[in-house]
């Protein structure tokens, strides 16, 4: 029995002791917390906005400027150091006139045409047309577009001799021909283009050469072209 109890109050007294020790501790830890929290409640933060015009003005340099020192003012810069300028005249050029008379474009300058471009009224016309060039032997194959057709001045047929030896034979035939007639109406050229016999060539030749025609014209004027025609040799039976 008297070991049990000494083992009993052993075991209270290890307990207590833990207890005190516990107590102390936590009382430690309040009060090093209620320190720390009344140190950072007493710290005061302040921040303060500033503002460019809270900033002072730069120190004046007036102080480091010599006092001997001279600077030129925008008036003495303004003045010529040349001296007074001199007015120049203007250069006029020679006035330019254009002409009373415009000379026309198409025909005769000395001629009254009115065909011309433009006049000091500013009226403008057409210009006539460029007649076409036509020599006096045109190319027989080139189609030349007349006013007026050549014309014989009287019968062809009747002035072609039938050859003696055409009728002893009893020959019969046509001839188709062309024949250049100039700007006189007179014929400059024959061509044979078809001939039944041979004895028919020469008096159709000698024919055409006799033979008158009114020429061919373009606006007026007489141009050279070829007439075409057929010569009939029959015997009266």
């Amino acid at each position: 029995m008297l070991i049990n109890d000494l083992h009993s109050q052993k075991h209270t007294f290890i307990g207590f002791v833990y207890s005190v020790a516990l107590h102390a501790l936590l009382i430690l830890l309040y009060v090093g917390w209620t320190w720390v929290a009344s140190q950072s409640e007493g710290t005061i933060h302040v921040y303060k906005h500033f503002c460019i015009i809270d900033i002072a003005p730069p120190p004046s340099l007036s102080h480091d400027i010599p006092t001997s020192a001279s600077f030129a003012t925008q008036s003495d810069i303004l003045k010529p150091k040349f001296g007074i300028p001199v007015p120049i005249p203007d250069i006029h050029a020679p006035e330019q006139t254009m002409p009373e008379n415009i000379v026309p474009i198409f025909g005769d300058p000395n001629s009254n045409s009115n065909n011309v471009i433009g006049t000091p009224e500013g009226r403008v016309t057409t210009p006539p047309e460029i007649k076409p060039i036509v020599t006096d032997k045109p190319d027989r194959n080139t189609f030349v577009a007349v006013d007026e057709d050549p014309r014989p001045v009287q019968d062809i047929q009747t002035l072609v001799q039938y050859p003696e030896q055409a009728k002893r034979s009893n020959l019969e035939g046509k001839v188709s021909y062309s024949a250049l007639i100039g700007v006189d109406g007179l014929v400059k050229e024959v061509l044979i283009d078809k001939c039944d016999y041979d004895v028919f060539r020469p008096p159709v030749i000698d024919a055409l050469m006799k033979a008158r025609f009114t020429p061919a014209r373009v606006d007026q004027m007489p141009v050279a072209v070829y007439y075409s025609g057929t010569i009939i040799f029959k015997l009266n039976r």
